[in-house]
């Protein structure tokens, strides 16, 4: 099969590799589409740093669709060229520890392992080779372009379980990527009464208005909390959601936009260390946790929950799928992703 091999920076190559044979509870997945991740970007942006963990050449791709190629022996449930959406093959638990056990696989010490090796999904590739409970039929109504993306709505439907919202409550999301649109989306429908969403791009601040957002923010030409101060008479945000991460001093932005009682939920991924004065926490009594992945909430994949919202019509991935690339020109893909200033893009997908 034909695979995206990165080796580093933006060097990208792509490659035939040898075709995944599915063991037992194994399935091969015929991808279809596959999104291109903030986290696939900080390698490419990091020119010397290779691989997924710092070793070497290697394939990626976590964000996917297709159908379904071939099934390992004793698989029952499925059938070869059935259209699934995919739980990315690096949240697989070991499923004996404390955490899986109590349906938190995604805080498994050994996540991603699989009979003592990495392992995770190819969706820059022609296949991916998954585990049966990942891979999730989908209904005839969800093309497999929006399905590509679930994996973002699902980090959203966490963010919300953590820190969820009052009825009629306020909420401001700081930063217009995927993750801050679709984060805005999902705590509209858990309950807020007003979404506010903060960034500095026009065309991510125009693609929230679309998905719903009350007012949208201009980072770039107005001082975020001073304009959320202003917008709730000083009271603040019941619920933050810091969704920008990297390098910048956001973390301490984020929780001066919190009311008194209120909460902060950090899924954008920092890349550097964040300051923040605790007593300003402690004296409104802030709740602050960090949301990494998702997993089962209540005993149901918060993966199917996402998928149940977007089979219901009450999600509009639509908007955001605003480039795609065939597999051979996934370098055009990845530059287009890391400079989305000046490509416009929000979310870029990739058609093996």
């Amino acid at each position: 099969m034909k695979a995206a091999i990165f080796y580093g920076g933006k060097d990208i190559r792509v490659a035939e590799v040898p075709n995944p044979a599915p063991g037992p509870g194994e399935v091969v997945i015929r991808v279809r589409a596959a999104g291109i991740c903030g986290s696939d970007l900080h390698g490419y942006r990091e020119a010397g740093r290779k691989g997924a963990g710092g070793g070497g050449p290697h394939t990626s791709g976590h964000e996917l669709s297709g159908e379904v190629a071939a099934l390992g022996p004793g698989v029952a449930g499925l059938v070869v060229g059935q259209r699934v959406a995919v739980e990315p093959r690096h949240l697989v638990g070991c499923g004996r520890c404390r955490w899986c056990r109590r349906g938190d696989y995604h805080l498994c010490p050994q996540r991603g392992v699989i009979a003592g090796q990495r392992a995770h999904s190819t969706g820059f590739a022609e296949y991916s080779l998954e585990s049966l409970d990942s891979v999730f039929p989908l209904p005839d109504i969800v093309p497999l372009e929006q399905a590509a993306i679930l994996d973002v709505y699902a980090c959203a439907v966490h963010a919300l379980h953590l820190a969820p919202v009052h009825p009629g409550g306020t909420v401001v999301v700081q930063g217009a990527g995927a993750i801050g649109l679709t984060a805005a989306e999902v705590f509209r429908l858990g309950g807020a009464g007003q979404v506010i969403v903060c960034g500095t791009a026009d065309h991510t601040l125009e693609a929230a208005r679309k998905v719903g957002a009350d007012v949208v923010i201009n980072s770039a030409r107005a001082d975020p909390v001073a304009a959320l101060m202003e917008l709730t008479d000083g009271q603040g945000a019941d619920v933050v959601v810091e969704a920008v991460g990297g390098a910048g001093q956001t973390f301490a932005s984020s929780l001066a936009m919190a009311a008194r009682g209120g909460a902060v939920v950090v899924v954008g991924m920092y890349s550097g260390p964040q300051t923040f004065d605790p007593w300003a926490m402690q004296s409104r009594e802030i709740r602050l946790c960090f949301s990494n992945s998702y997993a089962l909430w209540e005993g149901v994949p918060e993966f199917a929950i996402a998928l149940g919202l977007l089979a219901a019509g009450k999600l509009r991935a639509g908007v955001y799928l605003t480039h795609s690339f065939p597999l051979e020109r996934i370098a055009e893909g990845f530059a287009a992703a890391a400079d989305k200033r000046t490509s416009g893009a929000i979310k870029v997908l990739v058609r093996p």
